[in-house]
């Protein structure tokens, strides 16, 4: 081609149009870039960590032809992850720049907090933006969602209600009074938790449901994230003397100092845990002051699951330490996520509608989406079983039919 036909060709404009002729059709529109905002940085680093190597993990697999595929052309995808820092208004500003420099077609956020998610929601309609959060699980999400379902129509909910714990940990309850293994005593129940939605939706759902088995509500404390003095909080239940206590922290350094002090205060209470005994650290920090302790919930255990030890292999193998459950729930959203595009495509409404329409067997259970776009929790979706730490392992106890152990 001569100087002067390439020069026609562009004062036409068609020189664009015939070089995109030449490059295959549709080679750039085939790389799909999805955001990621999590704890990257602040108190729950660790998490945020975890849940980055899985999100990597699962696209890098992805990309190398291991997916679970919908078609037989799924797309490429890029990861781009931003951290929230654990703060709501920092997770709005990573938003907002996935959203304007990276162009992405999705976000999946936030990775662990509700208070951050009930601000990122905000972005789907703003943005006009499928927005899929990962492990929050205050009800207030679903509740926003219930309040205006056209407004959020974009937003889906990655980890199930406060009631999925609330639930569990009644029924356990309800089920250890009726065999014998516990006595309910003056029937009154305690909380410790951590001052946020996580923390204080659990509690709210557990006393509700306690309560309309005729049990009383006689402490609640709260305690900001990172605290490791719980003396001024137990010498407030040790006055309200509970016959069950209930503990809520996401950061590790708090569940084993409640833990050690709980201990040392040698209260003659029932003590469960919810979430930071699913995290290694714990046992390896705390396993001298664990023992016989409840905890909720146990969903993530490799060495009892062959596929979640599959997972877990691969996890060190890339990153060199094994999975816990946080790596197991971003790698589900993730899979969610993709299998999404792969069907739908990256147009926001067709896409969140694939998101709504899910139905999938993952490393957790199987996923569904109610109407409140909140996973479903239970038995035939992804159970919220209760554990028991014996002989210094962890033991699913409850329910029945898939326990391991027996309580002790």
């Amino acid at each position: 081609m001569t100087r002067l036909k390439i020069s026609r060709l562009l004062s036409a404009g068609l020189l664009s149009a015939a070089l995109v002729a030449i490059v295959a059709p549709g080679a750039l529109a085939q790389e799909v870039t999805i955001g990621a905002i999590g704890p990257l940085t602040g108190p729950a680093a660790n998490t945020g960590k975890a849940h980055k190597e899985a999100l990597e993990l699962a696209v890098k697999e992805w990309n190398e032809g291991k997916g679970d595929y919908v078609s037989k052309n799924p797309p490429k995808i890029k990861l781009v992850m931003e951290d929230s820092n654990s703060k709501p208004e920092v997770g709005i500003s990573a938003a907002q720049r996935l959203i304007t420099r990276d162009q992405v077609k999705m976000i999946v956020g936030d990775t662990l907090h509700s208070h951050v998610t009930l601000a990122l929601m905000e972005m789907a309609p703003q943005y006009n933006i499928p927005i899929l959060s990962a492990e929050p699980v205050a009800s207030a999400i679903a509740d926003k969602v219930m309040s205006d379902p056209d407004k959020f129509k974009l937003f889906w909910k990655g980890g199930y209600n406060s009631d999925g714990y609330g639930i569990a940990v009644h029924d356990f309850y309800a089920w250890a009074f009726a065999n014998g293994t516990l006595v309910p005593g003056d029937k009154k129940i305690a909380f410790v938790v951590e001052d946020t939605d996580y923390g204080i939706a659990n509690a709210k759902k557990i006393g509700e449901l306690f309560e309309k088995d005729g049990w009383t509500v006689v402490a609640t404390e709260t305690v900001p994230t990172v605290t490791t003095d719980f003396y001024p909080q137990l010498s407030k239940v040790r006055d309200a003397d509970p016959d069950v206590l209930v503990s809520v922290f996401t950061v590790v350094n708090s569940g084993v100092a409640f833990v050690r002090q709980l201990q040392e205060q040698a209260l003659e209470t029932s003590h469960l845990a919810i979430y930071y005994p699913t995290k290694p650290e714990f046992m390896a920090q705390a396993a001298d002051i664990a023992e016989g302790m409840y905890w909720a919930a146990l969903q993530y255990a490799p060495e009892l699951d062959p596929e979640q030890k599959a997972f877990s292999d691969r996890i060190e193998a890339e990153y060199g330490t094994p999975a816990n459950y946080s790596h197991a729930h971003a790698f589900c959203t993730m899979e969610i996520a993709l299998r999404a595009i792969d069907t739908a495509g990256t147009e926001p409404e067709a896409l969140a509608k694939e998101i709504g329409a899910t139905d999938y067997d993952c490393l957790l259970g199987r996923i569904q989406f109610g109407e409140d776009h909140a996973i479903k929790a239970g038995a035939d979706f992804v159970p919220v079983p209760v554990a028991q730490i014996q002989e210094g392992k962890n033991q699913l106890i409850w329910p029945e039919n898939v326990a391991s152990a027996k309580p002790k």
